[in-house]
């Protein structure tokens, strides 16, 4: 995706909103979004940050890494000015901060900032506004160009999904199916993919990271997969049976088909998300399986895509969250059940004016590996 036009704007915005004379967003190695989302590229050092002082109408982006110097320049074009960190990001930073007089900075790191760079920015004569979340906010109502991105990512998962069913039906472990997903949507395109994956009958409590574990006949694979498509995740979740399924394993798995459905009845503007994770529990509790649907069992009953393949809004009973057109949310009903183990179903779709649309083709069913 291309640099957003629209990044100085976010980031004057952002200043404004706390009374501040710049704008500062750190991004550290394992948590991009907000970086990329504002740049348009990725980086592979260990930090980058975004510096937008307010009285010169002037970004900066500093990089800890000469390797990212030519693809963010690249990016930025003459948006930004691009300054390498040389090794000590806090004395880069402060001297920015004091060549134009920065008392007050909105910060925005995702909680992520490190204590010595705090302590460089207070040591530069500069007060840190807390600005966490605003561009998080940002980020939940997306462009139709940034839905197509998610739907593009997602479909990298629809086709990666018979490879999964495929390597569970010859055997394959489950350090094995991984690799063979993996091969197959690096081969599509995708940039990173967020796996989890559980093989098991009644012992199953949840997708874990690979083991050597094989599926027997009868047993019940799982996976949620997330592929990366220019920084933006997108997911399904899908339950696999080895060999011909059971009358109970598809009896329960109506009770998961019916949750999903009834949460994707509620996911319109307007809507709470409380009550679209109610509708999902309540299905659970009509048949008699409330008691599953707790903390102890499960995590969440959906939760927003984007930048971040878990980003808000969570699912959960007791948010209070109002949906939003543009939004795009997996809802996935995933939790254990006593009579089959763990089962997991789960769809994105992007929240329109009159609902919403789904953006996975794949199939809604219980699948059969080798029959």
């Amino acid at each position: 995706m291309d640099v957003r036009t629209d990044g100085t704007d976010i980031l004057r915005q952002m200043a404004d909103q706390c009374s501040a004379e710049a704008a500062l967003v750190y991004s550290c190695a394992w948590r991009k979004e907000n970086f990329r989302y504002l740049a348009g590229v990725n980086f592979y050092g260990p930090n980058a940050m975004i510096l937008y002082a307010r009285g010169a109408d002037k970004t900066y982006i500093l990089l800890s890494s000469p390797y990212d110097r030519g693809r963010v320049a690249a990016a930025a074009g003459e948006a930004a000015e691009i300054i390498l960190s040389a090794g000590d990001s806090g004395a880069a930073l402060a001297a920015l901060l004091r060549s134009h007089g920065i008392s007050r900075a909105a910060v925005s790191s995702g909680g992520l900032l490190p204590a010595q760079l705090a302590a460089a920015v207070r040591g530069a004569g500069t007060e840190i506004r807390a600005a966490e979340g605003y561009i998080e906010k940002k980020r939940w109502r997306k462009t139709p160009e940034e839905v197509e991105c998610l739907r593009k990512a997602v479909n990298l998962a629809d086709r990666a999904f018979p490879v999964f069913v495929d390597s569970i039906a010859r055997g394959l472990n489950e350090f094995e199916i991984v690799a063979e997903v993996e091969y197959a949507l690096k081969k599509m395109g995708a940039e990173d993919n967020f796996m989890l994956i559980s093989t098991g009958q009644t012992e199953v409590f949840g997708m874990t990271p690979p083991q050597g574990r094989a599926a027997k006949p009868g047993d019940l694979v799982l996976t949620e997969l997330t592929p990366q498509l220019d920084g933006w995740w997108c997911q399904i979740c899908r339950t696999v049976v080895k060999g011909a399924a059971s009358a109970v394993q598809r009896r329960i798995f109506d009770v998961f088909m019916e949750a999903e459905e009834a949460g994707l009845a509620l996911v319109k503007p307007g809507t709470n998300i409380h009550d679209v994770a109610k509708a999902e529990n309540d299905v659970f509790r009509k048949y008699g399986y409330g008691e599953y649907i707790t903390p102890q069992y499960t995590r969440v009953r959906g939760h927003g895509h984007g930048m971040h393949f878990d980003e808000a809004p969570v699912i959960n009973e007791g948010v209070d969250f109002v949906i939003e057109e543009g939004m795009v949310i997996v809802v996935h009903p995933n939790t254990y059940n006593p009579e089959t183990g763990y089962m997991v179903l789960g769809d994105p779709v992007v929240v329109t004016k009159e609902g919403n649309r789904m953006l996975s083709t794949t199939e809604r069913k219980l699948f059969e590996a080798g029959v």
